[in-house]
């Protein structure tokens, strides 16, 4: 298991940022004329000969060059046409570039950074903190590469903690959750785990884009996701099954209001499904994902299907009459396709709670 950690490296000196940000301007220059070189000849060999006239080190060149390989080979991968250029100021460095001295002075970091070129090695300090702490306390170890980046807020480093994942549990039970916009999430016991996202939905629209205050509603919105997922009673579940969703919002264009839909647009299901993955993976427990399609349509007591039985919140079988929260029955159908049939990824529903 890996996971990120950002530690600030803001306490620096003027001269040492100034030193930071000429190496960082230097590499995007750099890692962009890779990525200009690889995508006119179609190539995304890490390991090609290319030559560019530059003050940085044989060694980072290397790892700018691998780092354009991926860019180019995520934009393949995407079917995306146009040639991707590099503007955050990240850069990717491995274990020759960083070591780490803790607990020396007044700071719980040193970080020394060489290797970078014109003669260039930076020691910057930096603070644990609760979060890098909490993960120290349980075993994990921290390896010695790491990302620089800047934004902003300043300089970061994010560093990575790894630790072996635990065995799956052998014992306790199924459960099937339906991830929502409106209840994030219903799981096929009954219960509604939720502590209040779609004020948080109504904030964000109200924000300007690209503002700080729309930032901070962002944060707020995952920092929810995660409260509610940890919240989460999972002591004797041994599996954890919930939808593929994909698509669903470019899938709604047009099938919703409009006001809505930019409301539905701040929907953050991928971070749900992450999160919930994050968690299954740390504590032992099997994520399966299955097809969603028709699971908020069902009946999970006759299994009939019929989208007149979806009213609302309300889900009355038009069949045999069974009634219950709808979101529930759909966390109950998702159990029951996870249990009994294998995943699949060929058909997308729009939830039927998103057409209103």
């Amino acid at each position: 298991m890996i996971r990120r950690i950002q530690l600030s490296l803001n306490a620096s000196n003027t001269g040492k940022l100034t030193q930071l940000d000429s190496v960082m301007t230097e590499s995007l220059r750099v890692l962009n004329c890779y990525i200009d070189v690889l995508w006119a000849t179609k190539s995304t060999n890490k390991f090609a000969a290319i030559k560019i006239n530059t003050w940085l080190t044989a060694r980072l060149q290397q790892c700018l060059l691998k780092q354009a390989s991926e860019v180019v080979k995520s934009q393949n991968k995407k079917m995306h046409k146009t040639q991707p250029v590099v503007s955050k100021r990240t850069i990717n460095l491995d274990e020759r570039f960083l070591t780490f001295s803790e607990d020396v002075n007044s700071f719980d970091f040193w970080i020394k950074i060489a290797s970078l070129g014109d003669n260039i090695i930076v020691n910057i300090p930096a603070r644990k903190h609760k979060h890098f702490n909490s993960y120290r306390n349980n075993g994990w170890s921290m390896r010695r590469g790491g990302r620089l980046r800047q934004n902003n807020k300043g300089w970061f480093l994010d560093v990575y903690m790894e630790k072996d994942a635990p065995p799956l549990r052998t014992s306790g039970s199924a459960v099937g959750l339906d991830v929502g916009y409106k209840k994030l999430i219903a799981d096929s016991n009954g219960t509604i785990h939720d502590v209040g996202l779609m004020g948080v939905y109504e904030k964000i629209v109200r924000k300007k884009q690209g503002s700080k205050s729309f930032g901070r509603a962002l944060i707020e919105r995952d920092q929810k996701i995660n409260q509610t997922v940890n919240k989460m009673d999972l002591a004797q579940v041994k599996t954890i099954i919930a939808e593929d969703l994909k698509s669903v919002k470019s899938a709604s264009r047009g099938r919703i209001r409009k006001d809505f839909n930019n409301k539905l647009q701040r929907w953050s299901y991928p971070k749900v499904l992450s999160k919930l993955q994050s968690v299954c993976e740390v504590n032992g427990i099997a994520f399966k994902k299955v097809d969603p399609a028709y699971t908020s349509q069902t009946c999970s007591a006759c299994g009939s299907v019929d989208k007149a039985s979806r009213k609302c919140e309300k889900f009355c079988c038009t069949k045999c009459g069974m009634t219950m929260d709808a979101d529930i029955n759909a966390a109950k159908n998702i159990l029951m396709r996870g249990v009994y049939s294998p995943p699949s990824e060929q058909c997308i529903e729009i939830p039927f709670s998103l057409q209103l």
